[in-house]
């Protein structure tokens, strides 16, 4: 996807004459940079500007280069149509997808997730049957030695830049939407499963922000009094010194106020480790992690609080890429 387009591709995307865009861009409405030559070019963030002002939507996404993914209602991209091949065989897309990311092919991996996404209820669901399975999958054929490291941290990488390009599309939560912040621990390198993460909260109204990986817990503790979060998550893939993160998390937990919320999840959590953590909930999909920031935030706005506690009866989680 390409940060500014001509005043054709937008008016192919909003399905309105090129010479409507070309109006709209002289008179300011659409913000607008100028090529050397003198040609117009609309920036990303001056379409969303427009479309969130206008209450547009791009209803043919394939000239802007993301095909099946619609800048729509607040908070969360719609869906009007399914993109060509949308309705391939999950077992198949995964595949694609894990073949396009291990030869490098970027393109390959945008389009396979574009149309994942046209035919998936949202964001949450892309990760879990797409994003995760072909990262557990990634993790698996290099431990056994049949690809190269190299070629597992490129597919991360691209991934990275795919999963930003759907962000960018989302329109920005109000300033008034609660706040969530998370990180990975020390000695977590994993930077996927926070990504994701931040995506899928801000699809349901959360002002989300990833605050990186290998991030000490007195560190988030500094961010969670400075920031006030009603949300923190800790993805947990991998764990240096078990006895150490037992008891940092203690420690963080204590420090936090009654009214945050605590949401942990990733594959290093194993079921011996968990009874041992202090946390509010525990997420094994982003699915779940979606239900669950659904209910906060009602409650939130009922100004209503869950209680601390160690578990929530209604599990609901996060996916551990």
């Amino acid at each position: 996807m390409e940060d500014s387009f001509s005043p054709k591709q937008v008016a192919e995307a909003l399905k309105v004459s090129e010479s409507s865009i070309k109006r709209w861009c002289d008179r300011g409405a659409i913000s607008t940079s100028k090529t050397h030559g003198g040609h117009r070019r609309v920036t990303l963030e001056g379409l969303m500007a427009f479309l969130e002002a206008t209450d547009r939507q791009i209803l043919n996404p394939s000239p802007l280069g993301m095909v099946g993914l619609i800048a729509s209602e607040r908070p969360r991209l719609g869906i009007t149509s399914k993109a060509d091949g949308s309705e391939l065989d999950p077992v198949k897309r995964r595949n694609f997808f894990e073949d396009a990311l291990i030869r490098g092919d970027e393109k390959e991996g945008r389009k396979i997730l574009s149309q994942a996404y046209a035919s998936c209820q949202s964001f949450s669901e892309v990760c879990d049957e797409l994003i995760a399975p072909t990262f557990h999958r990634l993790g698996e054929r290099w431990h056994a030695a049949e690809i190269e490291i190299f070629q597992e941290r490129r597919a991360c990488e691209i991934c990275t830049r795919l999963v930003h390009e759907v962000r960018r599309l989302m329109l920005e939560p109000p300033p008034a939407a609660p706040l969530a912040i998370g990180c990975t621990s020390s000695g977590d390198h994993y930077s996927v499963p926070g990504q994701l993460i931040e995506v899928v909260l801000r699809e349901v109204g959360w002002r989300a922000s990833n605050i990186g990986s290998n991030l000490p817990l007195k560190s988030l503790e500094a961010a969670v009094h400075r920031e006030q979060p009603k949300l923190v998550w800790l993805s947990v893939s991998h764990i240096v010194d078990a006895t150490q993160f037992i008891n940092d998390l203690q420690t963080f937990w204590e420090s936090i106020s009654r009214d945050v919320s605590l949401v942990v999840g990733g594959r290093a959590l194993t079921d011996d480790l968990r009874p041992q953590l202090k946390y509010t909930a525990h997420c094994d999909t982003m699915q779940q992690l979606s239900t669950l920031a659904r209910t906060l935030r009602q409650n939130i706005g009922n100004h209503r609080y869950l209680p601390m506690q160690n578990r929530l009866n209604s599990e609901s989680s996060t996916s551990s890429v």
